[in-house]
């Protein structure tokens, strides 16, 4: 190491420990942001440098920032002086102090697996956050996690913890503005929960809609009525240039839903794209303090909406694949303010102004809805772009299929899965929908596909850019080149199970390893294999009886398995679709199926 990059080392851990910015390299990627409740400042959650960063709001200006753990994904604030940060990858929640301009890392509390979605009640005494490697919502009381005699723990494992049983992956949360309900969106499938805050007790659950997937965040009205929620739709046709033209592959929706409950009928949909140009990746909505203006934040196709919330049309029905005409002929009632990046996040400062957190545009954009007027605010980022960063920015953007409809992110929602099942034609056939995988480790999962048959990563992304989203794009080697970088950089998060053992996990590693036959498919440190093999799993649809067993790797973060999804858990495969006595192996009983199961959860 020479003398200069010895400084530059030196330089780096000095700044970590007076909790300051940990290099000017990172890119700080936001994910969400939060204003204060005195409207002075505001707190981001950035993702790639695991940092928080604290803005003044009126000037405008970055006041100090603080690295707090692995991926940070959405923010709350307690009071003026304290603010919560959810650390995805750290299984954490992050307490942050605040004086004045400057902040510091009171302490972690140790949550669950995957936090995610933050949710604070009005009244500030408890926090509600989304775990989704558990399907499960921790309900904490504020006043432990800020209380003073833990201050100097580096994470606190003993507190006071409720936890509400959900669906599927729950992502994002809100509490209604009266602090009665808790609203869970869950991902896999698209469902919203609804709670009693005071008694933890669930009052509905319902879908959003037959084909609803990538839940956005929420906001919900002030009279507490009803919740405002982007998502995407899948509408279940194959994946051919046609269906993309007119929308009968994926459409971006917003939907309407009464609280607490209510018939499926009073659930409403508006269409949000346009033919020809649609709205891909709708983020986050915020609704204005007058009710005069919604926000939506559309990442994939760098955009905000803004619509005029008290004049929209909301359809009886279905609403079908477009915006009305009513609304896209009248300016006034809905534009579209292009933003570049990726807009995720958007809160209002204001009845006309909203502040936007621009995960690729490593800053905040300030909004004037009615002036069109945006103005930056930059978090910091390097002076130059990496090859995976390139690749990063071409996986999230839309405009990469035809007509703006989706991007990769879109089924493969943060390069893991939506967990959707779509008719790609990979396989050379229609009719043979298949389960969107994961993007986890896939660099060194190869051969991809359900059928094995693509050998190339590069290869493979080309022809998803041309046959999966029919793009209109010229497609550069750098663009490839990127997208595999990108891929090459997504790996599993950390199992919070990988260390445990118990007599039933050493009885499940046995039987895998052994009676079951499982490790004869899924073997090495990926647990897969090169080969394809026939009649794994029995599809009369599919005119291709060969199949690449998909790695086992972090399996216990999917929630549908097979290639046609059809099993919704570990046990319906074993005891129904994929049984060891079916395949290689011998038949288990209740107990070893059991055990397997709980071996599996920890790979």
């Amino acid at each position: 190491m020479n003398w200069k990059s010895l400084l530059k080392l030196l330089a780096v851990i000095l700044a970590v420990s007076l909790n300051e910015c940990p290099a000017e390299e990172a890119h700080r990627s936001p994910l969400a942001l939060a204003i204060s409740p005195d409207g002075t400042v505001l707190m981001t959650a950035n993702q790639s440098s695991g940092t928080v960063t604290l803005v003044d709001v009126t000037g405008q200006r970055v006041l100090s920032e603080l690295p707090v753990g692995r991926h940070p994904f959405d923010v709350v604030w307690v009071s003026d002086s304290f603010a919560l940060v959810s650390l995805l990858h750290d299984d954490a929640v992050a307490v942050v102090k605040r004086d004045g301009s400057a902040i510091s890392l009171f302490k972690k509390f140790a949550v669950g697996d995957e936090p995610s979605g933050l949710a604070m009640l009005p009244d500030r005494s408890r926090v509600f956050v989304a775990l989704g490697g558990e399907d499960q919502v921790a309900a904490i009381q504020v006043e432990a996690l800020i209380s003073a005699d833990s201050r100097h723990e580096e994470v606190a494992q003993d507190r006071p913890v409720s936890r509400i049983d959900v669906g599927g992956i729950p992502r994002t949360l809100a509490v209604s503005p009266d602090g009665r309900w808790l609203v869970t969106f869950c991902s896999v499938p698209c469902e919203a929960f609804v709670h009693d805050t005071a008694t933890l007790n669930q009052i509905s659950a319902r879908k959003i809609f037959d084909g609803g997937f990538n839940p956005g965040k929420p906001v919900i009205t002030a009279d507490s009525q009803l919740v405002l929620l982007p998502s995407a739709i899948n509408r279940a046709f194959s994946v051919t240039a046609g269906m993309i033209d007119i929308g009968w592959v994926i459409d971006n929706r917003l939907t309407k839903l009464p609280l607490p409950d209510g018939e499926p009928g009073d659930q409403k949909q508006l269409g949000l794209d346009i033919r020809g140009k649609a709205v891909g990746d709708a983020n986050a909505v915020a609704l204005s303090p007058d009710g005069k203006y919604i926000a939506v934040t559309c990442g994939g196709t760098h955009e905000l909406l803004v619509l005029e919330y008290p004049s929209i049309p909301w359809p009886s029905g279905d609403p079908g694949d477009f915006l009305p005409e009513v609304l896209r002929k009248d300016p006034s009632r809905y534009r579209r303010i292009p933003l570049g990046g990726r807009p995720v996040d958007v809160q209002f400062l204001d009845q006309r102004r909203v502040i936007v957190a621009n995960h690729l545009g490593d800053s905040l954009q300030v909004v004037d809805l009615e002036a069109d007027q945006v103005e930056n605010i930059s978090l910091g980022a390097p002076a130059e772009i990496s090859l995976v960063r390139r690749g990063e920015i071409a996986f999230y953007d839309a405009n990469w299929s035809m007509h703006s409809w989706f991007s990769c992110h879109t089924c493969h929602t943060d390069g893991h899965t939506s967990g959707q099942v779509f008719d790609t034609r990979n396989d050379r056939t229609y009719g043979t929908p298949k389960l969107i995988p994961t993007l986890r480790g896939v660099a060194e999962t190869g051969p991809w596909t359900w059928h094995g048959w693509q050998t190339d990563l590069k290869d493979a992304m080309r022809r998803s850019l041309i046959e999966s989203m029919s793009t209109e794009r010229e497609i550069a080697d750098e663009d490839v080149a990127g997208l595999a970088a990108y891929l090459s950089s997504v790996s599993h998060p950390e199992n919070p199970r990988a260390n445990h053992d118990s007599p039933a996990i050493t009885l499940g590693r046995q039987l895998f390893e052994g009676r079951a036959g499982c490790v004869q498919c899924h073997s090495g440190n990926n647990f897969t294999t090169h080969e394809t093999f026939d009649g794994a799993v029995i599809d009369p649809k599919d005119a291709n009886k060969l199949y690449n067993p998909p790695s086992l790797r972090g399996v216990s973060a999917r929630r549908r398995f097979l290639h046609t999804g059809k099993a919704r858990s570990l046990e319906q495969v074993l005891k129904q679709y994929h049984r060891p006595e079916d395949v290689v192996g011998e038949a288990l009983n209740d107990e070893e199926v059991t055990a397997l199961v709980e071996y599996l959860k920890t790979l």
